[in-house]
């Protein structure tokens, strides 16, 4: 992994400004972290209707919000007392941004271990048609969202337009999973509860890659000072 970090913090005097930084970094990586493992857990309880995981899922969900208080009273401790200016400005700003859409991701995974509980004790049947699909989703968000962090911590250009980009799959593999909730409906109109309950998840699924297309996109603020948030992702490539 290479460190951009000496691009925008080199020769700092303060270095106790440096070491604000580095914290900064650790916290966002560490939440990432966490936020991924939680969404492949919540879709894994609701696949195998584990009602103990999802308990600690939702649990755990206070974590991810307790990264979100630290990062952002963080963040405004390193904006009053260092004042950064150009592409350490940047960097913090993008940080805080992110740090928020992984909250979000955080919220989404968390609706799915509540739907994971839910169904956990009753006798239905889990749409097979949906198991698959998604299966193929949580692996698409997770993995998008995870590559989105790293290529923000490395300001690398090429790997985060290539997540965004992914997003696109995640979207197709959603239209997928609603057709598969659709037909298993048609086969067995009893299923409706559970069905309406699985295209909460998939919805959510897809709110995720979402939130990682934005994590993407900050990585051409901090790199280029340009603002791409409402550029279309197939077109990125062409901005930057």
């Amino acid at each position: 992994m290479s460190d951009h970090r000496s691009h925008f913090t080199e020769g700092h005097t303060v270095k106790s400004y440096d070491a604000q930084m580095e914290h900064l970094r650790s916290l966002l990586l560490e939440m990432g972290g966490l936020v991924v493992d939680q969404i492949a857990r919540s879709v894994d309880a609701v696949r195998e209707r584990d009602g103990e995981s999802a308990k600690l899922l939702i649990a755990r969900e206070e974590v991810i919000n307790q990264y979100d208080t630290d990062g952002e009273e963080l963040i405004f401790n390193i904006l009053a007392k260092r004042q950064p200016i150009g592409p350490d400005l940047r960097v913090v700003l993008s940080y805080m941004k992110a740090i928020t859409d992984l909250e979000r991701c955080g919220d989404e995974a968390k609706k799915i271990a509540k739907i994971a509980r839910r169904h956990a004790d009753e006798d239905t049947e889990v749409v097979e048609a949906l198991t698959n699909s998604a299966g193929s989703m949580v692996e698409l968000a997770a993995g998008l969202l995870k590559e989105a962090v790293e290529a923000l911590d490395d300001a690398d250009e090429e790997k985060a337009v290539a997540a965004a980009q992914a997003d696109a799959r995640l979207d197709a593999e959603y239209k997928v999973a609603l057709r598969g909730i659709h037909k298993a409906l048609v086969d067995n109109p009893s299923l409706i509860e559970i069905a309406a309950d699985l295209v909460i998840v998939i919805k959510a699924l897809e709110r995720i890659g979402d939130h990682a297309k934005n994590i993407a996109k900050y990585v051409v603020f901090i790199v280029q000072g340009k603002d791409v948030r409402h550029v279309k992702t197939k077109v990125l490539d062409q901005e930057i």
